[in-house]
């Protein structure tokens, strides 16, 4: 039998909040971090309730980074629930295999607790699943006396079906770290728990002569972390001179708050919950007045709210950073579920034009590269830098390379005025410049006086209503967006020759699963190329036309309803596009993404919903010199 190293994906599932699915991947991601291999678990399937609901968490496992995470089939399924009710059509302990088990390839194997007796699994085995009942609450609770290592069985039983760790160093360690200031005899407890569910596993093995096609093995430990988008971002801020952030709980950018108000103290900042989305703002618009930089973040509905105070940044020209990290809506949509519906929210933030840029990191690594460059722009163009994420990017969790965070930032505050800089000149907070942007100064700089205001204003910062003057400070504002195109904006990330081909093109953390497709459709014989954005508005509008004008399709592929970025790319640039889009709360996998470029490639003005199964006319924008 061929066994398969160090390449896998698992799933994890059970009941939210009781059974510890997040915990259970959250060790295994640092045990094998910490060995050398790579973790990706950026899918975080859990319910808007908040208690019983069904919870599950997939990894992919591999020697080398991966790409994406690929598509939804799995090797080991793993089920944590425990509970029976023999007069329910669908027993609630069955609930992660009825749901999953479709996905287990042939071969695979399911490891589930039988603690109220096995569940039926004929369906499973005839496909050669290796079937694991493992009475993990019995054991814990009999011979444990402690309910609670239910999950450290379970995750001992994992161990042994990947044959590593046989000696539960790895583990050991970490439940030394996070258990040996309650007492040495906790960490034994679970060391014996993890001993146990590899007894269990072994007792089958030899009962039904299973041999994994799987296995595990450690490689010379790489300098990495096991980390998500949200930590990666709030390093970021803090490390690019974030000392103010002010947020209020919303999902999915809680957890932003909470490594905020945890690690920003410890570097001379301070963070604050506000009361409600507002006063988040108003309090980062004071403190960055006040000379910090300085951050909020919220999602969709809290963003919502926000408007007004977005206005404010722009006219009054007093930066924040603004993270955005997106959940379906609209309204309170599906707070636990992906999408990228904000985009025209975020382009459209605010009555009047204002200058803003918007960034919106592919991977989790970009979280924290892209952010220093957010922390750079807030004082440099003093408006909003808006910063897109959406709920798997924030809360999933990947091995990152610590070299990622070598990247150091210029912390340039040259347009924040000292004494010695105001003294024997006129200081007026708005100057008109080629640049568009003014020089500011601390609140009580000797020599100045620094007037806000959220009313048109001269360059002195009094309110005025003159045409003249009103056409100048408008027209200074946004020259803010010539000079960050001239000297700040980043290219697209591009794979393969746009000329004659299909163009495949995403914005934000698709990229990972459209390089994947990318490749599958070269395989098939498709010269397929990619461009993708990162820096997403406002773009040098010249150098991406370029890179369209010779393409055989530009197609468009985004998680909302109505291709929002397409339509964007048609209004700036008056090309005509194709789109794929997916908005069932369900991330995009790379051979459906593969399998919807062939169909948009059949026809111009093509809408591939995936999932449905005919493509839309829709009208586009065209050049008016198209086909002359």
């Amino acid at each position: 039998m061929s066994v398969r190293v160090n390449h896998l994906k698992l799933l994890v599932g059970g009941v939210q909040l009781r059974d510890g699915v997040t915990t259970v991947t959250e060790v295994l991601g640092k045990i094998l971090t910490r060995a050398g291999l790579s973790a990706i678990a950026q899918e975080k399937g859990y319910a808007s309730t908040i208690y019983g609901a069904h919870q599950f968490d997939p990894m992919m496992i591999t020697e080398e980074p991966a790409i994406s995470f690929g598509d939804a089939a799995y090797d080991i399924l793993v089920a944590l629930e425990y509970d029976s009710n023999p007069d329910a059509p669908e027993q609630p302990n069955r609930d992660t295999i009825l749901r999953h088990g479709g996905g287990v390839k042939p071969g695979g194997m399911l490891l589930y607790d039988s603690s109220t007796g096995v569940v039926p699994t004929d369906e499973l085995e005839a496909r050669g699943v290796q079937i694991f009942p493992i009475p993990a609450r019995k054991i814990a609770q009999g011979e444990m006396k402690r309910e609670v290592v239910k999950n450290t069985i379970m995750l001992g039983a994992l161990l042994r079906i990947l044959r590593f760790d046989d000696d539960l160093a790895y583990f050991g360690k970490l439940m030394e770290e996070r258990f040996a200031r309650r007492g040495r005899d906790l960490v034994d407890l679970n060391l014996t728990a993890a001993q146990r569910g590899r007894a269990a596993v072994d007792e089958i093995c030899a009962a039904k002569g299973y041999k994994s096609g799987v296995r595990l093995e450690a490689r010379p430990a790489k300098k990495a972390v096991y980390i998500s988008g949200n930590e990666c971002l709030g390093f970021g801020g803090i490390v690019g001179g974030v000392r103010f952030y002010a947020g209020y709980p919303i999902t999915p950018a809680s957890s932003i708050l909470e490594f905020m108000e945890r690690y920003l103290p410890k570097y001379g900042g301070r963070a604050l919950q506000g009361q409600n989305e507002r006063e988040s703002i108003r309090a980062a618009i004071g403190a960055s007045i006040a000379g910090a930089r300085t951050m909020i973040a919220s999602s969709g509905p809290g963003i919502s709210l926000k408007i007004e105070e977005i206005g404010v940044i722009g006219v009054t020209e007093q930066p924040v950073i603004i993270v955005d990290s997106q959940r379906a809506g609209p309204s309170t949509g599906m707070p636990t579920r992906p999408e990228q519906g904000d985009l025209n929210l975020l382009l459209g933030a605010g009555h009047g034009d204002i200058p803003r840029i918007i960034l919106a990191p592919a991977t989790t690594e970009e979280c924290f590269t892209v952010m220093l460059d957010a922390c750079e722009f807030h004082d440099k163009y003093q408006c909003p830098i808006f910063f897109m994420t959406d709920l798997n990017l924030s809360e999933g969790k990947k091995t990152v390379l610590e070299s990622v965070f070598d990247q150091k930032p210029k912390l340039d505050r040259s347009t924040l005025l000292k004494e010695e800089d105001i003294h024997g000149k006129e200081y007026r907070r708005y100057e008109i410049t080629d640049s568009g942007i003014s020089p500011r100064t601390l609140p009580g700089t000797p020599g100045a006086i620094s007037k806000t205001t959220g009313t048109e204003h001269d360059e002195s910062g009094f309110v005025t209503i003159h045409p003249v003057k009103r056409t100048q400070m408008m027209e200074k504002r946004m020259r803010k967006v010539e000079t960050y195109l001239r000297e700040d904006w980043k290219k697209p990330f591009q794979v393969g020759d746009t000329r004659g081909n299909p163009v495949i093109v995403g914005w934000g953390n698709t990229r990972p699963v459209l390089e994947e497709a990318r490749e599958m459709l070269v395989q098939r014989g498709v010269k397929a190329a990619l461009v993708h954005f990162s820096y997403i508005y406002p773009f040098e509008k010249a150098y991406v036309s370029k890179l369209f004008e010779d393409a055989s399709a530009v197609i468009v592929v985004e998680q909302n309803y109505s291709g929002q970025f397409a339509d964007l790319l048609q209004r700036e640039l008056l090309i005509s596009t194709r789109r794929i889009v997916k908005y069932n709360g369900v991330p995009m996998h790379p051979t459906e993404v593969a399998d919807a470029v062939l169909e948009a490639m059949k026809r111009e003005g093509t809408i591939v919903r995936i999932g449905s199964t005919q493509p839309i006319k829709v009208e586009v924008l065209r050049n008016e010199h198209e086909g002359d």
